[in-house]
Order: C-alpha cells, then structure tokens, then sequence
C-alpha cells in the first residue's frame, strides 16, 4: 500500500532515506501526534497516496514551516 511505483515516487519526494521512520508497532496516528509535539514535518504514505497529492501536500508543507519560522 501503495504500489511501489507510487510509494518509491513519493518516498524520493520527500527525500528518500533523509528522516525516514518506519514501524510495525506504531500507528500512523502516534507518529502523526509524535512529530506534532516535536515540530516536525510528518508525511504518511499509504493506500490513498498519489504522486500528485503528495507533490502538492509537499508545496503547502514547505509553505507552512517557512511561515512558522517568520520567512
């Protein structure tokens, strides 16, 4: 989940090995609230990820932390 067509375009998007966490016991939920409380960008790739959605969730993303820091 996804395809690994999708999952590894996605994965090089976001930087490929920079920063890459993975968990058989974690939910995506605790990773999500866990990077919350660090300040830190969280980028799930699943089942509903498309190269598309994920490019532009990249772009608000990168938008987001500039605006948070005070460009």
């Amino acid at each position: 989940q996804p395809g690994l067509r999708t999952a590894a375009a996605a994965w090089i998007y976001a930087g490929g090995a920079h920063h890459t966490g993975y968990s058989y016991d974690l939910t995506a939920e605790h990773m999500a609230d866990f990077a919350e409380m660090a300040g830190m960008e969280y980028l799930l790739i699943d089942n509903s990820t498309t190269v598309a959605g994920f490019k532009k969730e990249l772009r608000w993303n990168d938008l987001y932390y500039h605006l948070a820091k005070g460009i």
